[in-house]
């Protein structure tokens, strides 16, 4: 498909817009909001996996700080607070779709859920145990139980 004309010019112009908001977030000091400390980062990476499941830590999680943007049941973008319309973390299929990006935004910078948005934000304990988790596979109890 060819642009022509105005098309063109509207989305050059939408483009330089989303540019110079990321430039201006970033310059403001806004990307990450708080990122972790290295020394956090830097710990021992041997977790015990099977402490931290979808039931015991990873549901609540999403629905404290997640779901008032990232939720299937809301519709539209003033709703979601312009969160794409196929990010959902109501199940944790939605959750394992994205557990990288959801580790690196949620856990290691911290500007998810963003700063400029009144709803909770998780402590730095919590923002740990979310990459613990993940990194263990964001495991249900159901994947730990013995046949």
């Amino acid at each position: 498909m060819r642009l022509r004309g105005g098309a063109c010019a509207r989305r050059l112009a939408a483009w330089t817009a989303a540019c110079l908001v990321g430039a201006a977030l970033a310059w403001a000091g806004c990307s990450p909001d708080d990122p972790l400390a290295e020394a956090l980062l830097q710990q021992d990476r041997a977790w015990p996996c099977g402490e931290l499941t979808y039931q015991s830590f990873g549901a609540d999680f999403f629905a404290r700080y997640c779901l008032a943007c990232h939720n299937e049941l809301l519709v539209g973008d003033l709703a979601r607070s312009d969160a794409p319309t196929d990010i959902n973390f109501n199940r944790l299929d939605g959750i394992r779709a994205f557990q990288k990006r959801i580790r690196m935004r949620a856990g290691v910078q911290g500007d998810m859920p963003p700063l400029l948005l009144a709803v909770p934000r998780p402590g730095e304990q919590e923002r740990v145990q979310l990459i613990q988790w993940i990194d263990c596979g964001a495991p249900s109890e159901s994947d730990l139980a013995t046949p």
